[in-house]
């Protein structure tokens, strides 16, 4: 048994499904070795469920199955509801974007009472598992969030953190422009670890009485050991790898290869919402004839599958066009194995992206200046593969990152933070 204490790791949907939160599972193999067990409380059950190493339990909380409209009425009408409200509606309370329109009233409303009734199972949970001494771990700042903090500020248990990498931290990503309660939340955590430098200094400047309480723990992932094998194919190869939803913006991928004027080989992997609409721009911009730009999209692949295709194909530029990131797994693991990387600067991108492993696009760049990029991104012994690997190994590998952040969570709990 391991000599560090217990750990509640509270996350969307992991290990359900086959999407989610896949970065942890890298991570849940150095908890899984630094804590003496964790249990994994996911807030939604998807089809599927991956696998988990020894020492980890999954508990499939109530709140898994839809609560009824009566009972969330019924958490409104709470004490604790009543007292987050009261406190979070003053002139210049976390509350105060609920009241520009009807709908933010609904979202934050039905927020509240969602966290309330997880409060209530989460304070039954600590009290039967004896769970009070605990580390309480929410991977999201919006997930369980609000009900871990009230539950700290009830003294229930010792030591409460959370994470925060994009939709959970930056307030444009929501239709009322604020992260529900950030305040409330912020203030009864122990810890805030945001992802990235840039999400640290967006988050203390929107929360700055409890500044001290943000931390940088950069996500990471396993290092290969090698790199994408040499080219054997006259074309270069640019890979994308996203989910085709709206704020990845790769539709726009096939119009910046057309303004490349040089055949390329494309492949997307992954899947969504947008594939017709990538297809479509793909058909209207780029030919499938020989001596022309080929592509295709390769659909959904699980994480395996992806490390597996960049060990075994060389890719000559991992490609981003996304609007809106956190620090993005999925530049991490092509980084791993020396590909350089062309981004727009958006998030905590320019903390991947340097002079030494990509080309850097302005955040809002069109296809102009996305094409001129890739374009010097593909200039032969532009980027040695050697040193984009080592620069992923000074910030993202998964071994030294994941043990840094268990280093602060134990001494955050032993109270030497």
């Amino acid at each position: 048994m391991n000599a560090g204490p217990e750990l509640v790791l509270l996350t969307s949907a992991y290990p359900f499904g086959n999407e989610a939160e896949t970065f942890l599972e890298t991570e849940i193999d150095v908890l899984a070795d630094r804590f003496q067990k964790v249990y994994v409380l996911p807030s939604h059950r998807d089809a599927g469920e991956r696998p988990m190493p020894n020492g980890v339990e999954l508990v499939e909380m109530d709140w898994l199955d839809e609560p009824t409209r009566e009972a969330r009425r019924l958490a409104l009408a709470s004490r604790e509801a009543g007292t987050v409200l009261l406190r979070a509606l003053r002139p210049g309370g976390d509350a105060q974007p609920c009241l520009r329109s009807p709908r933010s009233a609904r979202v934050c409303l039905d927020n509240l009472s969602r966290n309330i009734l997880k409060f209530r199972a989460l304070r039954r949970f600590v009290r039967d598992r004896e769970l009070g001494d605990a580390v309480f771990y929410d991977y999201w700042f919006e997930n369980s969030t609000l009900a871990l903090a009230l539950l700290r500020e009830l003294g229930a248990i010792r030591t409460a953190v959370s994470r925060a990498h994009r939709f959970d931290l930056y307030d444009e990503c929501w239709e009322m422009r604020r992260v529900p309660f950030r305040e409330t939340k912020a203030r009864a955590l122990d810890a805030i670890f945001t992802v990235s430098e840039e999400g640290a200094a967006y988050l203390g400047a929107r929360i700055p009485g409890q500044r001290e309480k943000i931390g940088v723990q950069r996500l990471g992932v396993s290092d290969p050991g090698r790199a994408c094998p040499s080219r054997t194919s006259a074309l270069p190869l640019v890979v994308t790898c996203a989910r085709l939803e709206g704020q990845k913006c790769v539709h726009l991928v096939p119009e910046v290869l057309a303004r490349l004027r040089r055949p390329v080989r494309w492949l997307h992997l992954g899947d969504g919402p947008e594939r017709a609409r990538v297809i479509e721009a793909a058909s209207r911009h780029l030919g499938q004839r020989d001596g022309e730009t080929s592509w295709e999209l390769l659909g959904q692949v699980d994480n395996r599958e992806v490390l597996d295709f960049y060990a075994n194909r060389h890719v000559d530029v991992f490609l981003s066009l996304s609007e809106s990131e956190g620090l993005p797994v999925s530049m991490m693991e092509a980084q791993s194995f020396g590909i350089p990387i062309v981004a727009r600067g958006v998030g905590g991108v320019p903390e991947i992206v340097t002079e030494t492993t990509g080309v850097l696009l302005s955040p809002d760049a069109k296809a102009p200046e996305a094409a001129e990029g890739l374009r010097a991104a593909l200039e032969s012994g532009r980027f040695e593969c050697d040193s984009v690997r080592a620069a992923f190994r000074r910030r993202f590998d998964a071994s030294v990152n994941y043990n840094r952040f268990v280093d602060s969570l134990l001494a955050l709990h032993a109270g030497l933070q």
